[in-house]
């Protein structure tokens, strides 16, 4: 039996294409995901932290960090795949040129965060094949489980 008082994350799992995923709200931890938990598989995180910016996007696989970037503080990319995404991104609008001292967009003009959010989840859709079942997950179809049963370290 499950103890109710120590469930601190429940997430959703489901399946698309040859992706598994699980969608989690409040206390995820994927930024502290060890890169072993990819051997021999991929990992994708894309956590939008919408009342704790910066949002972010992890890749892992093969037990490795292939590529990791923040939202809103500029594009600084680390991994052993920093360029993996920047062209799509740059072409998506959400980050400059690489080689553009200017902004993005007109001084008056900027992406709202959700916009921003909206592009990366295409763009990294489109590049590792990936598309979440919108109507599954927003009618609760998918099964749930606990994810963490102690306070985030973040909290």
């Amino acid at each position: 039996m499950v103890d109710l008082t120590q469930i601190y994350c429940v997430g959703r799992i489901g399946q698309s294409g040859d992706w598994s995923f699980i969608v989690e709200c409040v206390g995820s931890e994927g930024w502290a995901l060890d890169p072993a938990a990819s051997r021999d598989a991929e990992v994708l995180i894309f956590d939008p932290r919408p009342d704790d910016p910066p949002s972010f996007f992890t890749y892992l696989a093969d037990g490795e960090l292939q590529l990791h970037f923040e939202l809103g503080f500029g594009y600084d990319p680390v991994g052993a795949q920093p360029e993996l995404l920047r062209p799509a991104l740059e072409a998506a609008g959400v980050i400059p040129p690489e080689d553009s001292i200017d902004d993005l967009l007109g001084e008056d003009e900027e992406l709202s965060p959700v916009e921003e959010k909206r592009r990366v989840m295409r763009v990294v859709g489109e590049h590792f094949g990936l598309s979440l079942p919108r109507q599954v997950i927003e009618n609760g179809q998918l099964p749930a489980v606990v994810t963490c049963t102690s306070p985030p370290s973040s909290w």
